[in-house]
């Protein structure tokens, strides 16, 4: 397919949503992001520290030449800030504790019907580095590079059998952002937003190396990048959320903010990406997330609806339905704090009739009450 050299920046509108002002910065300090920016790039794809949180975020699906080895792949950076009222103060102790970073690294081996994972911690200085001025993430196991001002980028992930995977990353499509004014909404507070641009298609190709084979692969991937100073807004627990690539070369991102009480909240959003990265979106009123099926962990006892049914009213096409099936149910995510697990996974698509339409990746945030905790 075609590189897009040229960005696009293609914003969403709703004509229903209620438009809330965000505040310059949140109770606790940090910069909140604002409505109606233009992200430049490369600058936007490398760090913004003065914001609580962000994460680069990469899922998508690979296969070996033959086509006979399957594989699903997770790489996330998580970037956290320190307390801006805590003193930076001076020498050893005090290092670095103004950036956390965490990367997460998982792979699904679809055909032996395994997953590992691992979680590293760091903090900025000597073990973990995010460039302001271009994508360029050297951060406890995953790294991540960008040559000159090209879209076209470097991805290496290792796991915790010494094996790891290369990829060179290619765009088939402008990245889009998400959301009313360019901010996605993440609760009623007005904080709680973000800037959240995605490339919905990748094309990847690179090499896995993996219990001991060396495997040249191919897929398409999918690349977040969000920058926030809140977690979630009040009242929610966590979210279900998915992307999807359909064969018919559109994508389908999805996602439901959970209440406390397990029903949605309203900002939860459908989006539809076109052939041409064309955006049409619905927000709650408009679609309904039903849980089909679950799987309870063996290790946390945590329960998850890993098989889901999606079904909206897409603006100019009408009623839609997805269903999502976990190539492998154990893909639970497991960190350093226990109630802060999640599950992160590959599945099928399939549509009404049963029918494999496309792939997707499903997360489900939030189970174990690890997100409690607030930054705004």
């Amino acid at each position: 397919m075609k590189l897009i050299s040229t960005l696009l920046f293609l914003a969403i509108s709703f004509a229903n949503a209620e438009w809330i002002e965000p505040p310059a910065r949140s109770h606790r300090g940090y910069l909140v992001p604002t409505p109606d920016y233009t992200p430049s790039f490369p600058r936007d794809h490398g760090a913004h520290p003065e914001y609580g949180l962000e994460w680069w975020y990469w899922v998508g699906h690979l296969e070996t030449e033959s086509g006979n080895q399957m594989y699903g792949f997770q790489s996330t950076v998580f970037r956290v800030a320190g307390d801006p009222d805590e003193p930076k103060g001076q020498g050893f102790a005090s290092f670095g504790n103004q950036q956390l970073f965490l990367a997460h690294a998982a792979l699904t081996d679809g055909n032996n019907q395994s997953y590992e994972h691992t979680e590293r911690v760091a903090r900025v200085g000597w073990q973990a580095s995010a460039s302001r001025d271009s994508l360029e993430l050297r951060v406890a196991g995953i790294e991540a590079s960008m040559a000159g001002s090209g879209s076209v980028h470097q991805l290496i992930s290792r796991y915790p059998d010494g094996g790891r995977l290369e990829l060179e990353l290619t765009p088939t499509k402008p990245i889009v952002r998400f959301g009313d004014r360019g901010l996605s909404r993440k609760g009623d507070g007005p904080a709680s937003v973000s800037w959240y641009w995605s490339y919905t298609r990748l094309l990847a190709k690179g090499t896995l190396f993996y219990k001991g084979k060396k495997q040249a692969v191919t897929g398409i991937a999918w690349m977040d990048h969000e920058i926030s100073s809140s977690q979630l807004g009040k009242g929610l627990a966590g979210w279900d959320w998915t992307c999807m690539q359909l064969d018919d070369g559109t994508e389908v991102k999805a996602y439901r903010l959970r209440k406390d009480d397990g029903t949605s909240d309203r900002w939860s959003a459908v989006y539809w990406i076109d052939k041409k990265a064309g955006v049409q979106g619905v927000y709650a009123d408009k679609f309904t997330w039903d849980e089909e099926d679950e799987w309870t962990s063996p290790t946390t006892q945590l329960c998850y609806p890993t098989s889901v049914k999606i079904s909206a009213s897409h603006p100019t096409r009408g009623p839609v339905s997805y269903r999502l099936r976990p190539v492998l149910q154990n893909q639970e995510f497991l960190g350093n704090r226990e109630d802060n697990a999640y599950w992160e996974g590959a599945c099928e698509v399939l549509d009404e009739d049963g029918v494999v339409i496309g792939r997707a990746y499903l997360e489900l945030a939030g189970y174990g009450g690890g997100l409690g905790a607030r930054l705004n």
